[in-house]
């Protein structure tokens, strides 16, 4: 799973690299005193920055520096404090260093690699991270200010730091294979000038980069014999583990359900707010000492890992791969299942979203190139329709022939109904309603006012959310039943009866 920090200050992100990234006291699996962070991304190629993450590098890009040179790239922003116009003082934040992407591996593979020792699982996770990754730079955007959309640069530079235990519990640190990724805040525009980068594309590809690190990591690890299994939350874990070894192999993630449910809480903030309320103490103990103390629970428990990895040996030696019309197969009933459901509800769908169900469909089968591969002859052939990229948009959209024709249709059914009918109610009833419903807004009224007097087969009513696009609804409704209308509400629910209504995007209830 893929989980994007929130804006990391150049203090946090020095202090970080200090305690927690480079640090290997709490990575039971590390050799050394330090966590060898690896370099990643166009920009660290450009500036020649490849193998382990120096520390002073580190700190350069975080205070928005050259690696090398120390020079300011993008400006470096001091935190002040001022005295907002309630009277109130405000500090504001210190420099944007970059984000923390953290990549976890699913219970199971963790227990796999480290407890059972399976190195070419650990492997298999890192490829994973580097095909997301690799797909998620596609995406990155610069901050050009002002009223200017950003544009997409697709480079950064990154920094990864492999980690292999989670935060002890009760004086227990569990085995968890992780990765952090941190992004700093720059790139590089085509015209060469640097610039602070735009996140918001990077977490509208969180979902993304998660199916991609998924099915990555679970096509790799059936190569090596393993059975895969979804979870609840769609994670490729290993088959063959009990629920009991995975719940006592996972004693933070209980700790932190735990405290949420005492709390009455269940959003992604605050499981994240959790995850820092509940950290105990770090351990004084040997990386001996902790490995002991997982050999002890896995014997506990039938010395699973043992058994799965020489299982998966095994089969690996004895199944035959399937077969590539099998695969091709696999992988365009994969893309069929996403353009149907992308756009179910939806004329235009993101790239993203596409390629995103697409994987998740084809878990274990295909790769993202193989994916990739053959959504781009499908585009060639029509099955799928580029649309022309707005300014400031990172992902490309796409629709159907069939979509457009649905749409035309729309238009050309509003058109023909254009001041064809008398108006919805009576001039009394607009009165009357405009009367008893005086609490609507200006905005409001003349909305509803338009509606109920309009002479048009098809009125839309479109507006942002919390906008009062319910509270008018309910006046026209009254309006309509006084009249003797029969009024009721109808949405899409599937592309079939999108196709029997020759709906393709309902943004109302319409009358």
């Amino acid at each position: 799973m893929l989980t994007i920090s929130k804006p990391l200050s150049s203090g946090q992100a020095a202090s970080y690299h200090r305690e927690e990234f480079a640090n290997a006291q709490d990575n039971y699996y590390t050799e050394g005193d330090r966590v060898r962070g690896q370099w990643h991304g166009k920009l660290a190629e450009q500036w020649g920055l490849r193998g382990e993450v120096d520390a002073g590098q580190f700190k350069h890009l975080g205070d928005g520096q050259h690696p090398l040179t120390g020079a300011q790239l993008v400006q470096f922003r001091a935190p002040h404090e001022y005295t907002n116009e309630n009277g109130a003082k405000v500090k504001t934040m210190e420099h944007r260093a970059g984000w923390d992407a953290t990549f976890a591996a699913p219970k199971s593979v963790s227990l796999t690699a480290l407890v059972g020792g399976d190195e070419r699982v650990r492997q298999a996770h890192r490829e994973a991270v580097n095909v997301a990754l690799d797909e998620l730079e596609r995406y990155v955007q610069a901050r050009i200010g002002g009223n200017n959309p950003p544009e997409t640069t697709g480079k950064w530079v990154a920094a990864k730091f492999e980690h292999d235990s989670s935060r002890p519990v009760d004086g227990y640190a569990a085995p968890q294979l992780h990765t952090h990724v941190v992004f700093f805040n720059m790139t590089e525009r085509e015209n060469g000038q640097m610039r602070a980068l735009q996140p918001r594309e990077l977490y509208r590809s969180q979902r993304y980069g998660t199916a991609i690190y998924r099915a990555e990591l679970s096509l790799r690890l059936k190569q090596l014999g393993y059975e895969i299994e979804p979870s609840a939350t769609g994670a490729p874990e290993i088959k063959g583990y009990s629920q009991d070894y995975l719940a006592a192999s996972s004693p933070r993630r209980q700790q932190i359900q735990e405290h949420l449910k005492r709390e009455g809480l269940d959003s992604l903030e605050a499981a994240e707010i959790a995850a820092h309320r509940t950290r105990d103490r770090k351990l004084d103990i040997s990386h001996e000492e902790m490995q002991r103390r997982h050999q002890e629970m896995a014997a506990q428990h039938g010395n699973q890992p043992q058994r799965i990895i020489e299982e998966a040996q095994e089969r690996k030696q004895h199944t035959q791969p399937k077969t590539e019309e099998e695969k091709q197969k696999a992988i365009k009933e994969a893309l069929e299942y996403a353009r149907e459901k992308n756009l179910e509800r939806d004329a235009v769908a993101d790239e993203r979203a596409i390629m995103r169900d697409a994987m998740r469909r084809a878990m274990s089968e295909a790769s993202l190139a193989e994916m990739r591969e053959e959504f781009n002859r499908q585009i060639e052939q029509r099955g799928f329709v580029e649309m022309e990229n707005q300014p400031g948009q990172a992902a490309r959209g796409f629709t159907t022939e069939e979509m457009q024709e649905l749409e035309r249709e729309n238009i050309r059914t509003m058109q023909a109904g254009q001041d064809h009918h008398p108006a919805l109610v009576s001039f009394h009833t607009r009165r009357e309603i405009e009367e008893e419903y005086a609490h609507l807004s200006n905005s409001q009224r003349a909305a509803v006012d338009e509606i109920l007097s309009s002479r048009d087969r098809i009125t839309a009513l479109e507006g942002v959310a919390g906008a009062g696009k319910t509270t008018s609804l309910e006046a026209i409704r009254d309006a309509a039943e006084r009249e003797g209308y029969e009024v009721e509400g109808f949405a899409p629910t599937s592309r079939a009866a999108q196709r029997k209504q020759a709906l393709s995007r309902i943004l109302c209830n319409t009358f």
